[in-house]
């Protein structure tokens, strides 16, 4: 009788196993087509975010097939057939699961085999290889991911259409509390089991236990409702997803939150500060209000307690038209631009969002309001929200917005302290030509205010070879209905520069040439600068960085280390720690335990000085790496 249950699973479940079979051909007619021209730089089969767009559509297809895999029986009405067969409905419900669970293995292990086997075929000498663990660690988190994703179809099945309402609200749930509290969220997430990718190894973690718990609740849950109590919980679910007016209003409950979710996550650290404000407002007087000041270009909002007056609002105004001619264009009626003096995010002295900008007030913020009008007025050029491709040119576009600051020209020690940092970089070999052209490279590995001397210089040089006018012709490039979208890294900037009539190749190789220069002038002061190193180190409650020297900080300098959670945090999520412990031979940065999320921590380590922070790149360990105590 099992051969014939399983049999008759696997009839039903073809569809579903064809299914699997072409997206795994999908994925590799993919590379073939698109990706393997790159592979004599890059290795793995996926890269960046495509590790959590495959868990995620991995996810979805094992809770769509775990969805109706029980309910599937009460609606054929082969249910009452079944029970008056000699067959208990636990044997019913484990060879659906031993069907649907081989399905799912198999296509579970197919993606970092088929990874790693392309890999070895197609990587030049100069590639690390994949480790054989990896694969196999990676493996296991995949059927873990999908057996969660069975587990709660199995569950949610039960109640038929609501089942996607039900998962829409737990996703839109899960996005929030990542936000609030990212160690929780990060364990609960069933996608972070293989958003490290290649890099994955051991199968500890929060995320690991955590989804395995919540995949055993599930899967008891839903037995008990199949086969307990001859099914009498799964038949009152089934006719309460019957009443309409239940399925319109959880339906409508599920879109609402997954709708608020997407908002609040892509709006956070964009239009409003999150967290600390870099300048506190101070507090209000009876005596003393908010106030609008308008004048040509702005509407400056005063708040309460400020002391700015209308005078110096009025001098700021020429903040405009230093920006214009920075960019080459002469601009008629425009629409007033809205600055908030309220402040900005954590860690930034500006923020500019369409035709918004927000400032912090502190000495010099005329020079940041240049930095950011400059962002509006390029934006406006690029094609304003219609235009995309500025917002994948980070380099470009703050390098440009720097170039274009009066402290830019006239302070020359920043000059010299900004060519330096540069000039380190390159002479460490931080980071490679296509790594500078990427955004997320650049997010990931450097500390973000380096991106602005690296591409004050790179404008610098476009500008000397093409002339003032060549950055204007680039944006204008970008706002031009056919520009091809969803470009990134060097074929945006390849195409942005030739619609304008610029060779790209050229420009990287007067900036390389330029990086040299600087490196042979800087190259005593290079090689004498301090490099600290970082040790994980962990006590209860805490983990922290222990930090080691190679030499001694000059006067001036003093030892940062910088936290996030996730390796793909945003920059309002970073905390930044400049005062560290002396603890037994090492001064230590310490960072609480419930604000590391995902199990890692990650870090960076620096020397701060006056203008920048020379840094080391990006590292993300294991706690289980940690030693206790420094």
């Amino acid at each position: 009788m099992k051969r014939v249950l399983i049999a008759k699973e696997w009839a039903g479940m073809r569809p579903f196993a064809w299914l699997l079979v072409v997206l795994v051909l999908l994925d590799l007619l993919e590379l073939a087509a698109g990706d393997l021209y790159t592979w004599h730089r890059s290795f793995t089969l996926f890269a960046g975010t495509r590790w959590t767009e495959s868990a995620f559509l991995s996810l979805l297809l094992s809770f769509a097939m775990g969805s109706g895999l029980l309910a599937r029986e009460l609606e054929d009405g082969t249910l009452a057939f079944l029970d008056g067969l000699p067959v208990r409905r636990s044997e019913v419900f484990l060879s659906k699961l031993m069907v649907a669970g081989a399905c799912l293995f198999v296509y579970a292990a197919a993606t970092p085999v088929l990874g790693w086997a392309l890999q070895a075929w197609l990587r030049h000498s100069i590639d690390e290889p994949v480790a054989a663990s990896s694969v196999g660690w990676l493996g296991l988190r995949y059927v873990l991911l999908l057996a969660c994703g069975l587990a709660l179809g199995l569950l949610f099945g039960f109640l038929r259409y609501l089942a996607w309402a039900l998962l829409a609200i737990g996703a839109a749930a899960l996005m929030l509390l990542r936000g609030a509290w990212p160690r929780a969220g990060t364990a609960l997430d069933p996608t972070q089991l293989i958003a490290d990718g290649w890099s994955t190894q051991g199968w500890g973690g929060d995320t690991v236990w955590t989804v395995a718990a919540l995949t055993g609740a599930c899967l008891v849950l839903a037995w008990m409702l199949f086969a307990g109590a001859g099914g009498t919980g799964m038949l009152r679910l089934a006719r309460l997803a019957q009443n309409r007016a239940f399925v319109i209003v959880m339906c409508a409950a599920g879109l609402i939150a997954l709708f608020v979710a997407m908002v609040l996550a892509r709006d956070k650290g964009k239009d409003e500060p999150e967290g600390d404000v870099s300048v506190p407002v101070a507090a209000t007087a009876p005596e003393q209000r908010p106030r609008k000041v308008v004048t040509a270009h702005y509407t400056f909002n005063v708040p309460a307690g400020r002391a700015v007056d209308e005078r110096e609002l009025k001098e700021a105004d020429a903040a405009f038209d230093t920006a214009a001619r920075a960019l080459s264009v002469e601009i008629g009626e425009a629409p007033l631009i809205d600055v908030d003096l309220a402040g900005s995010i954590k860690h930034t002295a500006g923020l500019a969002r369409h035709n918004r900008i927000r400032v912090n007030l502190e000495p010099g913020w005329q020079n940041t309001l240049v930095h950011e009008t400059v962002h509006v007025i390029a934006s406006w050029l690029a094609g304003g929200e219609r235009g995309r491709g500025l917002d994948r040119m980070s380099l470009f576009n703050e390098g440009l917005a720097h170039w274009a600051e009066p402290a830019y020209r006239d302070d020359a020690e920043m000059r010299r302290l900004e060519s330096l940092a540069v000039a380190a970089m390159f002479r460490r070999h931080l980071l490679s030509q296509d790594e500078l052209l990427d955004n997320r490279t650049l997010e990931r590995k450097l500390d973000w205010r380096l991106q602005y001397p690296l591409g004050a210089g790179l404008i610098e040089v476009f500008v000397k070879r093409y002339g003032k006018e060549a950055p204007r012709r680039v944006l204008s490039a970008l706002a031009q209905p056919d520009f091809p979208p969803e470009l990134e890294g060097y074929e945006l900037y390849r195409s942005a520069f030739q619609r304008a009539g610029f060779d790209l190749n050229l420009v990287l190789n007067d900036y390389a040439l330029e990086l040299k220069r600087w490196s042979e002038a800087f190259a005593s002061a290079i090689d004498r600068m301090p490099r600290p190193r970082g040790l994980l180190v962990r006590e209860t409650g805490r983990v922290g960085i222990a930090v080691q020297l190679d030499t001694p900080l000059a006067q001036g300098q003093r030892l940062v280390v910088q936290f996030r959670p996730r390796a793909d945090s945003r920059i309002d999520d970073v905390v930044a720690v400049d005062r560290l412990e002396r603890y037994g031979q090492r001064p230590v940065a310490w960072l609480p335990l419930d604000q590391v999320a995902g199990n890692q921590v990650c870090y960076q380590v620096g020397v701060r000085n006056r203008y920048y922070d020379m840094v080391e790149l990006w590292s993300c360990l294991p706690l289980r790496a940690a030693a206790d105590g420094p």
